[in-house]
């Protein structure tokens, strides 16, 4: 018996004629979309596009920013708004609580004083010199012990003749009795002393502690250099056991006034030491320092001079 012959074909010729269509439909697709492909852009396009992408991003960034900023300054701006209005408020109740007062005292009737018949004798007025143990450059004192503290800061190069004499004046004034120390200072540019003597120690007033003293203050007028620390050198003079701080000085000083008069205040409260200061040159166009000296000196119980000449 005969075997009959298979057919082995792979693909029949329907399925090539699928592929064909297929590849047909394929290559019909590429020509028409062709145009368009090729008037896509060149890639310049494509990275203008990433940049302008870029500054967009950034700027949405910078708006966030400036959007968290806004929203601070309205909040500092509503924090004041409402202080001021505070303000205000006590502003018009002391206003109110004045002319209440205004109103109480005119409403008081004025006494009507009888006439004295008789002429008190006025006593003859003392010396304003008198029970003074000390008195020189206009400063007047019943202590027998000074820490003169004097300005060697840059700007007294012009007043260094000025300084010299006014510390030898309040030398020449001081005899056996008294006892003193000298300390000089300046910002150069950390806080630097020049003491006489140098361990926080008063030395008598004798001849020769005098002339000393004196050859001492002429070698300070030729260091003048730096700023002006005057707390740190108030600080320093108060750790001597004297009665009186006598501050010579030219310039504002380097910390706050309002500071350090409250700090030096403070640290004088229960020692009570005299502390006078001298305004030296040309004080009278430097109103701050004037009001700085003076406050000082008045809060600590002493007096305020000024010397231009």
């Amino acid at each position: 018996m005969r075997i009959p012959e298979r057919d082995t074909a792979v693909f029949s010729t329907s399925a090539i004629d699928l592929f064909a269509s297929a590849l047909g439909a394929f290559i019909l697709l590429v020509m028409l979309l062709f145009p368009y492909y090729r008037h896509a852009g060149p890639q310049e396009a494509f990275s203008k596009t990433q940049d302008i992408m870029e500054k967009r991003r950034l700027a949405s960034g910078d708006l966030d920013d400036l959007q968290v900023e806004r929203s601070k300054l309205l909040s500092q701006l509503d924090e004041l708004t409402q202080t001021n209005q505070g303000v205000a408020s006590n502003i018009s109740r002391l206003k109110t609580q004045l002319n209440d007062i205004n109103s109480q005292l005119a409403d008081l009737p004025t006494p009507i004083v009888s006439p004295v018949a008789t002429v008190e004798e006025i006593p003859e007025p003392k010396a304003v010199t008198e029970g003074i143990e000390f008195s020189i450059l206009g400063l007047a004192t019943e202590k027998k012990s000074f820490v003169i503290v004097v300005d060697m800061s840059g700007s007294m190069i012009q007043y260094e003749d000025l300084m010299v004499r006014s510390v030898l004046e309040v030398l020449s004034n001081l005899n056996e009795s008294n006892e003193f120390a000298i300390v000089g200072y300046q910002g150069n540019p950390q806080p630097v002393l020049w003491a006489l003597p140098n361990d926080n120690t008063l030395m008598r007033a004798t001849p020769e502690n005098l002339k000393l003293a004196a050859d001492y203050t002429r070698q300070l007028g030729r260091k003048f250099v730096g700023s002006t620390p005057t707390h740190f050198a108030l600080q320093a003079a108060m750790e001597y056991q004297s009665q009186a701080v006598i501050l010579m000085s030219d310039g504002e000083p380097n910390s706050p006034p309002g500071f350090i008069i409250q700090n030096i205040g403070t640290l004088n409260q229960f020692r009570q030491t005299e502390i006078h200061t001298v305004a030296i040159g040309d004080y009278t166009h430097n109103r701050s320092l004037v009001l700085f000296m003076q406050t000082l000196a008045r809060v600590n119980g002493g007096d305020f001079v000024g010397v231009s000449r």
